[in-house]
């Protein structure tokens, strides 16, 4: 039942996305066979109206969450298109996937490679990025585009 409502929480995402202005309602998420076979269909139309307020919140929240992740869950591993060289103060990063990122946070570390590969994840404090064979500790990032 918790893993219907987690897919139900993500497709209300994509729902609520495309749909912006428009109201979240069960009805938009849920096929009639579903309605029917979960028993949302034999809810009085208070309860009802309150199941659409809280898909609403709920989808507010998973949005909000993903919002926060900066777009780096589920993480990106990719290339930097060029020369890195290592860690300065908000040097930007343009990758070989067409994203560019830039250094959140002040360090100052020089590791020359060229066209590493990188892993950009989330992590407690947003997204970081992981730079292979370099023996720093991963950085701090935000997306730029």
């Amino acid at each position: 039942m918790k893993r219907r409502f987690v897919l139900l929480g993500i497709f209300a995402i994509f729902v609520f996305s495309a749909t912006a202005q428009q109201e979240l309602t069960i009805d938009r998420v849920m096929s009639p066979d579903e309605l029917k076979s979960t028993g949302v269909s034999t809810l009085a139309q208070g309860q009802r109206r309150e199941l659409d307020r809280w898909l609403t919140r709920y989808t507010n929240v998973l949005l909000a969450e993903k919002r926060k992740s900066g777009g780096c869950d589920p993480a990106i591993e990719t290339r930097i298109d060029g020369d890195f060289e290592g860690w300065e103060d908000e040097t930007t990063y343009k990758l070989r996937n067409g994203q560019i990122w830039q250094q959140a946070r002040y360090h100052y570390h020089y590791h020359y490679a060229y066209a590493p590969e990188v892993t950009i994840y989330s992590s407690s404090e947003g997204c970081a990025m992981k730079v292979s064979d370099d023996d720093d500790e991963p950085m701090l990032v935000r997306r730029l585009k």
